[in-house]
């Protein structure tokens, strides 16, 4: 049997002596988490407050995107995230919160996922999980950041309307076990207070390889979207600031940054 019931009170007991989850809010239904999260920005609570719901009436995804969840199905939170002296925080969030993404998922999930550029993780080629990470200055002038996250835990097949029924898949989908949102949340934010509160995570190079290793990305052949043009080549690096990098088709390397960049197709080689 699933378990779907999201137990708080478990997730605040397993996260009581950790800094990410120091905080835990749950709305049974909001316009989204992240909208959750920010109301916090100017409080002593926000850094390491995680923001769970069980529904959301608005949720977004990158670049304007609709993220689409059907009630108590998805594991959806948002993550408060400021002090960070570490120049690598801003620009790596969303590298550092996808690998601990996936780390998770591979814990539930039968099927080997891979991360998808710049911030959705997959399993057999279907959509299991997305980012959203949103930066801000607060009434202090200090950078802080809200990590949106949203994984597919209990949807079946039926859940899943128009191109999202080829497109996207649960862990329900992919594990022959019973998904418990609870342990999914709980070692989420066990997988990113590690991540966060370790300085050796986030060196450029351990990040870098650790995200080329889950997304197996190299030598995949790409178009992308950018500033209203499509660029197509083969995927050659990840950069110290999070961008892609490619051949060209018509020559030349380049790096497209993944704020104003978007994904349009992906082909892995044999």
């Amino acid at each position: 049997m699933t378990a779907g019931h999201l137990n708080i009170d478990q997730i605040r007991t397993a996260t009581g002596h950790s800094h990410i989850g120091q905080r835990i809010e749950y709305k049974a239904e909001t316009s989204s988490t992240n909208d959750e999260a920010w109301l916090y920005a100017d409080t002593d609570s926000f850094d390491g407050l995680v923001v769970f719901a069980d529904a959301q009436t608005a949720g977004r995804g990158r670049r304007g995107r609709i993220w689409q969840s059907h009630r108590g199905a998805s594991l959806l939170l948002s993550v408060g995230i400021s002090g960070h002296e570490n120049p690598l925080a801003g620009d790596w969030l969303s590298i550092i919160t996808v690998i601990a993404v996936h780390e998770t998922i591979s814990r539930f999930c039968d099927t080997r996922p891979t991360i998808k550029w710049p911030n959705d993780v997959l399993a057999d080629g279907r959509k299991l999980s997305g980012i959203l990470i949103e930066s801000r200055q607060n009434q202090s002038g200090a950078r802080v950041h809200v990590l949106g996250i949203g994984i597919n835990c209990l949807q079946h097949q039926g859940h899943f309307d128009g191109p999202l029924a080829t497109s996207a898949t649960s862990l329900e989908l992919l594990s022959r076990h019973p998904i418990d949102r609870t342990a999914v949340a709980i070692h989420l934010l066990h997988a990113l207070d590690q991540r966060l509160a370790c300085p050796e995570s986030l060196n450029q190079q351990t990040l870098r390889n650790d995200w080329l290793a889950k997304a197996d990305a190299l030598g995949a052949r790409v178009t992308l979207e950018h500033n209203g043009q499509q660029h197509s080549g083969t995927i050659v690096d990840l950069d110290p600031t999070a961008a892609l990098v490619l051949q060209l088709d018509e020559g030349g390397i380049r790096a497209f940054n993944a704020a104003d960049t978007s994904l349009v197709s992906m082909e892995y080689g044999s």
